[in-house]
């Protein structure tokens, strides 16, 4: 009984493509133990743990090209800086992996929150909010392709957070939201019930019709303002609209 398995058999054993295989022997990095009259290529347990060896630098993210110097030089402290660099890249993507998980739940949710009140004013209950100011224009100029390119670099991951636009003394803020305290934010956003509104839009002088419908509304109910009116800017739900950007409207009332 032999004692060597075929290049097919290798192929199935480690779940790796002949294709691969012979690319590996290509690169000179896996050569079979032997070769057969009939060209048969045939491995033995040597190129079996080789192989292992290969795969795992391949899972490792180490290139093709500097296998063999790993096979031929590398000292096991070689190998512990490679595993520990490596470590370092997973725990990377998954941090990565972890907020791209909370930015689908976000989207999920607001979208589902959107159609239930959508066009309707409701009282929601906002925790405070801390704020960095991006840049301010006057309220008469429409935000253009030209202000967010001048104003760069702009805040990370821009279009996935909520951008607030304060409308105060004939200027708009434009602001997005930091995780750092009070004494490090441009503006603080207190605690309290919000009048809300979620709408989309396709022009600007939408945005101008939902403001005065909101101090009418505001007017006629008889609240109290407590804060400046926001505008919330939720551009990550225009996925489900390409043709309509979506707001929320603001303002802290008792």
């Amino acid at each position: 009984m032999k004692e060597h398995i075929t290049i097919s058999q290798l192929s199935q054993l480690m779940n790796v493509s002949v294709h691969q295989l012979r690319y590996f022997e290509e690169k000179g990095i896996l050569y079979p133990s032997y070769t057969e009259k009939n060209q048969y290529r045939m491995y033995g347990l040597d190129e079996i743990y080789q192989l292992f060896h290969i795969l795992l630098l391949r899972k490792l993210n180490v290139p093709v090209a500097q296998i063999e110097e790993c096979l031929t030089f590398y000292t096991a402290d070689d190998y512990n800086q490679l595993l520990e660099s490596s470590l370092e890249k997973v725990r990377d993507e998954i941090a990565n992996l972890k907020q791209l998980e909370q930015f689908i739940h976000k989207v999920l949710n607001e979208h589902h929150n959107s159609i239930q009140q959508d066009n309707e004013y409701r009282i929601r209950l906002l925790g405070p909010r801390y704020l960095k100011l991006w840049f301010a224009f006057e309220s008469d100029h429409e935000l253009s392709a030209r202000n967010l390119f001048e104003q760069r670099p702009a805040p990370p991951r821009l279009f996935e957070n909520d951008l607030h636009y304060l409308l105060d003394s004939g200027q708009v803020k434009l602001c997005y939201e930091t995780t750092e305290m009070t004494e490090t934010a441009d503006c603080v956003l207190e605690e309290g019930s919000y009048l809300c509104k979620h709408f989309s839009v396709t022009e600007d002088a939408e945005i101008e019709h939902e403001i005065q419908q909101l101090e009418h509304y505001v007017a006629q109910h008889q609240y109290d303002c407590l804060s400046k009116i926001i505008l919330v800017e939720k551009s990550y739900l225009s996925m489900f609209d390409n043709n309509k950007l979506q707001y929320e409207i603001q303002v802290n009332v008792k």
